[in-house]
């Protein structure tokens, strides 16, 4: 049997730290950004916008990188077919369906849908991992749930609009199985570049979805829409280029179970943000949910028993 020390148990959680908080943060923040845009712009036609100029920028970025580095090669064909897998799941129906969705839904409730996604990891990592699901996990899954239950609460009033709730169910169960598929998929060696191949190809079929829908025609440019591109500025840099780098990092080198623990953080960071800079009130309600979920992501990251080898 081997024991890990405290402090080995700290070399391995100290990496992940930078960028989990980086999702922690900055994903929390993208639910307030989103239902902004979506005030006067189309939800895929803005997406695509977000999720193309991203992709490009960061493959401009990565084609840069290689002119120094011969080890570096630019994608293959298999490694882009991977791509338009993961953008789809991802990018495309992940946050594409959950920025659709906001037409009707607040944020909080997105955000309450959204927190399913580490429920769809653990259970596509079983399928496909045979990954056992612990008991201290499995008490994690249900107390993040409820503690997001608690903090959104959106059976205190009006029922949340069924089409766009199930749209948003929907872009949770891409999200977490496309988490899944990332990390058995090929990808290129060089670093960030299938972040940039995944986003081209979900603003690629954004485009086209946004096109077939009218969405083309609605978009009118106005002193009344500048708050809405500077929310999609804001997207394309730091929900794009920064966080979902930092996610798809996360994929590659942390636990699914640990790399979800986000969609249970974010809902309380954009409550956080609300009272912040909105001078939104945060009541007891809110405290007593912010400690069921802090408990629910230690029950999740806390490492599993002692294995023997």
């Amino acid at each position: 049997m081997r024991i890990r020390t405290p402090a080995q148990r700290e070399c391995t959680i100290m990496p992940l730290l930078g960028p989990l908080m980086i999702v922690y943060v900055v994903w929390g923040s993208t639910y307030l950004a989103m239902k902004v845009a979506v005030g006067h712009l189309p939800p895929l036609t803005l997406n695509a916008v977000r999720f193309l100029a991203a992709g490009l920028i960061l493959y401009a970025w990565c084609a840069w990188r290689r002119r120094g580095r011969p080890g570096y090669r630019r994608p293959t064909a298999r490694e882009w077919r991977a791509g338009a897998i993961q953008g789809l799941l991802l990018p495309a129906a992940g946050t594409g369906g959950a920025t659709w969705a906001e037409q009707e839904l607040s944020s909080g409730v997105a955000a309450l849908l959204l927190a399913t996604i580490p429920l769809w990891i653990v259970i596509g990592s079983r399928v496909v991992d045979k990954e056992r699901i612990s008991l201290p996990v499995g008490l994690g899954l249900l107390a993040g749930v409820t503690g997001v239950a608690v903090l959104v609460n959106p059976f205190g009033g009006d029922p949340p609009d069924p089409l766009s709730a199930a749209v948003a169910l929907g872009g949770a169960l891409c999200w977490g199985l496309g988490s899944v598929y990332g990390r058995h998929a090929p990808r290129p060696e060089q670093p960030l570049l299938a972040s940039a191949v995944e986003m081209i190809c979900a603003g690629v079929l954004l485009t086209v979805l946004g096109g077939l829908g009218g969405e083309f025609g609605r978009v009118e440019l106005s002193s009344d829409t500048t708050v809405s591109l500077l929310a999609v500025a804001y997207l394309i840099v730091f929900g794009s280029l920064i966080a979902y780098t930092a996610y798809e990092w996360l994929l590659q080198n942390a636990p699914p179970r640990i790399t979800g623990t986000y969609a249970f953080v974010n809902p309380v960071v954009a409550v956080l943000l609300g009272w912040w800079l909105l001078d939104e009130e945060v009541g007891p309600r809110t405290l007593l949910a912010g400690t069921i979920i802090a408990i629910a992501v230690a029950l999740i990251v806390l490492p599993r028993k002692r294995e023997k080898h």
